[in-house]
């Protein structure tokens, strides 16, 4: 508490502390909170910011829903970036293309064992915000809520064909750019796999939320923890995502799938995730069973130096991506590699025309790989 004479008057000011005792200040403007103050929540990292009055009043970012005073960019299309998602947005279109393209294999090899997802028949365009609220007024493509950043329409051309057409926002994150990729995709593969008849049945927040899933596991694989996070938060689903989540873990993937292109219901609930096996085809019974583990001692740990492998290097002379077993990197980028049975972190220092040089996480040396006309 702060005290000031003014004119015979004593006027209190009082100022905002933490448990700690230290003056709290304003996440936007770093002004003193003062009075009345507010607590926004980032919804990438779910982070709490306090803000003040008079920063509550101003435009938000589309992405972090926080406020912004400085540093921020107002897109054509009306959308504003805060100056962290401004240095993360990707607005070139060859350089979006190629991060879609990786996706793409990505989650190919991620999901071989149970889904074969379309690639050949697949139109990949990048639109603004008006352009992508206005498809979904179109036939063909499904309503989405405000904040959508994607969407799928995919058309028949007989004998069970389809030609896929998947319009992305532009000015997205590399990282959620991939995301939103993973979503779509799934999208096309489940028009393209399962009945039609059981398409259009399914649940539309639970339909999404298998998009969803696809995309919260091709995250996990990569180690995305804050875009695994903002999935979970976000409420485009109504809360199915974690529905489906728990399914996965409780029966696997695989139940999930087939789930999805043969149940007999048309959503699932925490309450009754048991119905997942519930199949058209095959008999279910609800029951009880008790399951007995006996502990596995546990395999020998890979040798990471001799199963880290460059699969592919693509991208501009400017700007490459390279494919180390199941993860694409852009120069200094780290994240979770698959290796056999487990993962390890790897970060890629610099990429060549034909060569990448990377250190392992806990690892004093680098080590350089290079491509193998085998691949």
């Amino acid at each position: 508490m702060k005290m000031k004479w003014i004119m015979g008057w004593v006027v209190v000011v009082v100022l905002a502390t933490s448990a700690w005792g230290q003056q709290l200040k304003c996440s936007v403007c770093g002004a003193p909170l003062i009075g009345t103050y507010y607590k926004d929540i980032d919804q990438l990292t779910g982070e709490t910011n306090l803000v003040c009055a008079d920063c509550e009043k101003l435009d938000r970012c589309s992405v972090c829903g926080l406020p912004v005073k400085t540093g921020f960019t107002r897109l054509m299309d009306g959308r504003i970036l805060c100056a962290r998602e401004t240095a993360a947005a990707i607005c070139s279109e060859d350089e979006a293309q190629t991060i879609v393209q990786n996706a793409h294999s990505d989650i190919d090899r991620l999901f071989s064992r149970y889904m074969d997802f379309p690639s050949k028949n697949v139109e990949v365009s990048f639109v603004d915000k008006f352009h992508l609220q206005n498809l979904f007024f179109a036939p063909g493509f499904q309503s989405a809520c405000a904040t959508v950043n994607g969407a799928t329409a995919s058309n028949p051309l007989g004998d069970g064909k389809y030609l896929h057409t998947i319009d992305l926002l532009t000015c997205m994150s590399k990282t959620h750019l991939m995301a939103v990729s993973a979503h779509e995709y799934t999208h096309a593969w489940m028009n393209e796999n399962a009945n039609p008849g059981r398409v259009a049945a399914l649940d539309r927040d639970t339909k999404e939320a298998f998009c969803e899933l696809v995309a919260y596991k091709y995250m996990a694989n990569r180690n995305e923890t804050l875009e695994m996070g903002s999935i979970r938060r976000n409420g485009y689903t109504r809360g199915k995502i974690n529905v489906l989540i728990a399914a996965d873990e409780k029966y696997g993937f695989n139940a999930v799938v087939e789930w999805v292109k043969a149940g007999e219901d048309n959503r699932l609930d925490l309450a009754n995730l048991d119905r997942i096996r519930a199949v058209r085809g095959t008999t279910y019974s609800p029951r009880s069973v008790s399951v007995t583990w006996t502990p596995v001692p546990a395999a020998a740990p890979t040798l990471v130096p001799n199963t880290l492998k460059l699969k592919g290097i693509s991208g501009s002379e400017d700007h490459r991506f390279a494919l180390i077993n199941n993860t694409t990197f852009e120069p200094m980028e780290k994240a979770s590699v698959r290796v056999g049975q487990t993962n390890v972190s790897v970060r890629c220092l610099e990429i060549h025309s034909d060569s990448v040089v990377i250190q392992v996480d806990g690892s004093n040396h680098t080590q350089q790989l290079f491509l193998q006309a085998s691949n």
